[in-house]
């Protein structure tokens, strides 16, 4: 499971037939990070505590962990060397690697439980879809204290993924839970200095669960619900199964970057920006 060379992990790949075609070239500034989904029963808490005494959280600011736990959300990072617990959920969830682009603007109905890499340029907005459209979603999110509830009509839950390499070859990933809801509308929008025509629904940005970390080629991100399934965590990763209530892990990792100080010693990372801008 884990990498067999830096910065070029991959997650259970089947050996292929070496390609006669030349190699795809990437953009200088391109990342691409693996995907996977993992299920476990709720009712499983032994393989989840295995799982997160592994995970490192003390990555995350103790503000944001406390604001993503009364969500009902819970982020860590773990190693090259998976979990036992992890590792042996992904080997029940074995499906074939789905290569895709970025996806800036897709309106997917339904989540695709299949790993998948993803390849995504500096700065760009990439949508990693977690739940099917729901006709009503109804949630009550908490904001410093206060809980404030909210109804949306053909809601669906997704990660805003934006990747910043940095010049020591370490990815910082940023990923802001949002809901898409509403009728399909077309929009303009500026890209780049020139107006453009697009189709999309509107957006709510929950801009204070906003998550920032910085991996090395290798590392993943997992991203969950807490131990007791609730809030926002629940409408973005559990669903109901044969009868039985299963809370999703998305695991985020860093495959490669074109980035590394050897090659390019002058370049700069792009600022950290507060939540919001």
């Amino acid at each position: 499971m884990a990498a067999s060379a830096p910065g070029c992990a991959q997650w259970n790949r089947q050996p292929e037939e070496p390609s006669r075609l030349p190699p795809a070239r990437m953009s200088p500034d391109a990342v691409i990070l693996e995907l996977a989904f993992v299920r476990m029963p709720v009712a499983d808490r032994t393989s989840y505590d295995d799982l997160w005494n592994e995970a490192d959280e003390q990555h995350f600011p103790p503000e944001l962990r406390k604001e993503l736990a009364a969500n009902g959300f819970r982020i860590g990072i773990v190693g090259q060397q998976l979990p036992t617990a992890l590792r042996a959920a992904l080997d029940a969830a074995a499906a074939e690697t789905d290569e895709r682009a970025e996806d800036i603007e897709t309106s997917d109905v339904e989540v695709s439980r299949s790993q998948r890499r993803l390849q995504c340029r500096t700065g760009r907005r990439a949508k990693i879809v977690v739940s099917k459209t729901r006709p009503s979603l109804a949630f009550l999110a908490q904001e410093e204290g206060y809980v404030r509830g909210q109804v949306l009509d053909s809601a669906q839950c997704l990660l805003a993924l934006k990747p910043y390499p940095q010049a020591d070859g370490r990815v910082r990933l940023d990923l802001t839970p949002e809901i898409e809801h509403g009728a399909m509308q077309t929009k303009w929008a500026s890209d780049e200095g020139t107006m453009m025509q697009r189709v999309g629904r509107d957006r709510l940005v929950l801009d204070r669960l906003r998550c920032v970390a910085t991996l090395p080629a290798g590392q993943v991100l997992v991203l969950s619900t807490t131990p007791d399934v609730k809030g926002l965590g629940e409408h973005f990763f559990s669903e109901t199964a044969a009868g039985r209530v299963e809370r999703t892990l998305l695991l985020v990792r860093v495959a490669q970057t074109q980035w590394d100080e050897l090659f390019a010693p002058g370049q700069i990372s792009a600022p950290l920006a507060t939540p919001g801008e």
